[in-house]
């Protein structure tokens, strides 16, 4: 996955979604389905929003990308929490 690719990705997720469920979307012991649920209860987003969001996120994830990801968030403009635990996050998997 090149960086536009990731760019491209992370706007289909959502920053925020991404960083919000960072943990649920990383966490292989999840299936998708449990994912989704935990998104359809939690969030106003469609069935196949969600389905595709978990899809889309795993997929950054599986290719490595996920620090690149965080950072990204960390840098871009969002509201200032999501900031922050973008950038927890990604050192929290640079110290791994």
């Amino acid at each position: 996955m090149n960086d536009h690719q990731l760019q491209r990705n992370l706007q289909s997720v959502g920053m925020a979604c991404f960083v919000k469920y960072f943990d649920e979307l990383a966490n292989p012991s999840l299936p998708n389905r449990t994912v989704i649920q935990i998104l359809r209860e939690r969030e106003l987003y469609t069935e196949k929003s969600c389905q595709s969001r978990v899809s889309t996120a795993r997929s950054i994830i599986q290719a490595g990308r996920a620090a690149d990801a965080l950072l990204l968030i960390a840098a871009a403009k969002v509201d200032y929490r999501t900031k922050q635990q973008a950038k927890a996050l990604a050192d929290e998997l640079a110290a791994r």
